[in-house]
């Protein structure tokens, strides 16, 4: 893995991500970079990669075959996570992953590993932390909170809130990573909103008085949203990499 390849893009979601690194790994050659375009954009010596789904459901599903289903796990967790230069050690676990199989998940001497290990117990502790905490400004027609977590929590906890009886119709939104969580009328979606142009809100009554009205007129359009599971695709959830 001595031999430095290219320099690639992706457009931010996870599933880019691993065409990136199909990419690299069909080049035979440790990729000099992985970066997310969305922050940096189109440089002239990166390969900007296109979003093939099957792709990326291909990827994923080989690192369970070739590994395990806890370093197929692990793979989505550390992607949600805030950490330095996890592209590249995420590409490097997946490469191990697929060569010497599950033991890759205990190798305590790897400095690499550790620190993948440590960022997804952080994840963890911050997803249930925030969980705790979550408290929700009540407006006229549903439910709003606002959270500016370090990790990309919102993945983590959908699942414990949609399952809460005591809220019903409710807009959860995650500042930092621009994640909108929402619930209306029985149906849920968590979206990438980055595109979405809005001000810097100060607290969940703006965010409310701004999306909610998106949210309960379906104006967003879910079509070009990335991160949502797509049909016939194993891979749950696909969301954006923490900024």
């Amino acid at each position: 893995m001595a031999d430095r390849g290219m320099r690639y893009t992706y457009d931010g979601t996870f599933e880019g991500y691993l065409c990136a690194v199909l990419a690299a790994l069909r080049s035979g050659k440790v990729p000099a970079a992985i970066t997310d375009r969305r922050g940096t954009g189109s440089t002239t010596d990166a390969v900007d990669i296109m979003t093939d789904l099957r792709d990326a459901q291909y990827l994923y599903s080989l690192i369970a075959v070739k590994s395990s289903a806890e370093v197929q796990q692990m793979t989505s967790d550390y992607f949600l996570t805030d950490s330095i230069n996890l592209e590249i050690n995420l590409y490097k676990m997946i490469f191990f992953a697929l060569k010497y199989g599950a033991i890759v998940a205990e190798d305590y001497k790897s400095e690499i590993m550790n620190g993948i290990q440590m960022a997804i117990r952080d994840l963890y502790r911050e997803a249930q932390s925030a969980l705790k905490e979550l408290d929700f400004y009540i407006g006229e027609e549903a439910l709003c909170s606002l959270i500016n977590p370090a990790n990309s929590i919102l993945p983590i906890i959908r699942k414990p809130i949609l399952k809460r009886r005591d809220i019903n119709d409710f807009i959860i939104y995650d500042k930092r990573h621009h994640l909108l969580l929402e619930c209306y009328a029985d149906q849920n979606m968590l979206l990438d909103i980055s595109d979405f142009p809005m001000a810097e809100f100060r607290d969940p009554g703006e965010a409310y008085e701004c999306l909610w009205p998106f949210v309960r007129d379906r104006r967003f359009d879910v079509r070009t949203i990335p991160g949502q599971k797509k049909s016939g695709s194993a891979i749950e959830p696909l969301w954006l990499k923490a900024s």
